[in-house]
């Protein structure tokens, strides 16, 4: 039986489901709930993935929730599932039978691969798909602002235009074209815009790819250096914080949740009056009085979130009154069919790699 040492992690969780007979039934059972509204037929799904898994196939997997449980469980390890543990030389010592370290994700600065490869141990990674999801949906939230779908969508007749707010008046088509009859104002172009990107990990980088596709020059602060190669091949500059802040027009978030209150009044204060704010990370990033003042006074243009500060939000909540504004209910990740189909295809590729499929 193949054992794996598996780095704690909610996705993670997944592993441990599809491999170990010993997984308690209340997990696998709040992980169909979990899906139920995506994939009906967990349990269907579950056995067509073990059965392409081949002897993989029950295996015995070790949770890791720190450098001293994952070293401890690299002594019997032939496999590492990992996403911020360290895997260097020490660990290396620590399990004479390892084969094979899969990251979970493509960034694997984590992982020493001159070490792996002179131990030979082979180095797996993998794109996901819920960071390309998350991408995406910070590219959509940021359309639309930039269009104001936030005010106008589904606003297609005078009443309802004129219940928003809006003056609509038909054009004098003699003369002029009949376009934006609605009279709607604030319309932004991204082709040419700046894009200040908060934070260049994975999904940084996937929102990177997308905006340099649509014209957008991008601005990124990240606390660790970006070699000027990287930078190159990526069309992306590095600036500082402060300087992100007030050259870009539009600021997308990408740093984890422990970073509370990165972007506070001061922070805001140095936005260009009018740029919109995009947080598809956590909302405690943001300071929640600092975001309500800077909407209400229209220093910020709009903001739109995908998590916000309780969830969910309570009807009433100032925020959800304040104008400019997207939210959506922590759905970024997209539909949980990516989750299934990352755990799937790094398995699959374990199981090749150990030769364990035919």
């Amino acid at each position: 039986m193949t054992i794996v040492a598996l780095e704690v992690d909610p996705p993670l969780r997944m592993v441990g489901i599809v491999l170990d007979p010993t997984t308690s039934a209340e997990r696998i059972a709040a992980f169909a709930d979990y899906m139920r509204h995506d994939v009906p037929d967990f349990e269907g799904w579950l056995a067509q993935t073990r059965g392409r898994l081949g002897a993989l196939v029950p295996a015995t997997v070790l949770p890791a929730h720190d450098a001293a449980s994952f070293r401890e469980a690299l002594a019997a390890a032939e496999v590492a599932v990992i996403e911020a543990l360290r895997l260097g030389p020490a660990e290396l010592d620590a399990a004479p039978n390892l084969r094979v370290v899969q990251q979970f994700g493509l960034d694997s600065r984590n992982i020493d691969h001159a070490a792996c490869a002179a131990r030979g141990v082979e180095v797996r990674t993998h794109r996901r798909r819920t960071n390309i999801a998350v991408a995406e949906h910070s590219i959509a939230l940021l359309m639309g602002l930039a269009k104001r779908l936030d005010a106008i969508g589904n606003a297609v007749t005078d009443p309802e235009l004129e219940r928003r707010g809006f003056h609509p008046t038909q054009y004098d088509t003699r003369h002029t074209a009949a376009a934006n009859w609605g009279r709607v104002a604030g319309l932004r172009l991204l082709d040419g815009a700046t894009l200040g990107l908060i934070g260049f990990g994975e999904i940084g980088r996937e929102v990177a790819r997308i905006a340099r596709g649509i014209g957008m020059k991008v601005l990124v602060h990240q606390r660790s250096p970006i070699p000027a190669e990287e930078q190159a091949r990526l069309g992306i500059t590095t600036a500082s914080l402060a300087d992100t802040l007030a050259q870009s027009d539009f600021i997308s978030v990408h740093v984890p949740g422990s970073q509370k209150d990165l972007i506070d009044a001061a922070a805001i204060a140095r936005m260009k009056p009018g740029a919109l704010l995009i947080n598809t990370a956590r909302a405690q990033i943001v300071n929640r009085d600092a975001l309500i003042t800077a909407l209400q006074s229209g220093h910020l243009g709009g903001a739109a979130f995908d998590t916000l500060y309780a969830e969910p939000t309570q009807p009433g909540d100032a925020l959800l009154d304040c104008p400019n504004t997207l939210f959506t209910p922590h759905l970024a990740g997209g539909a949980r069919q990516n989750t299934l189909l990352d755990v799937e295809d790094m398995l699959t590729g374990i199981a090749a790699s150990l030769g364990l499929v035919a």
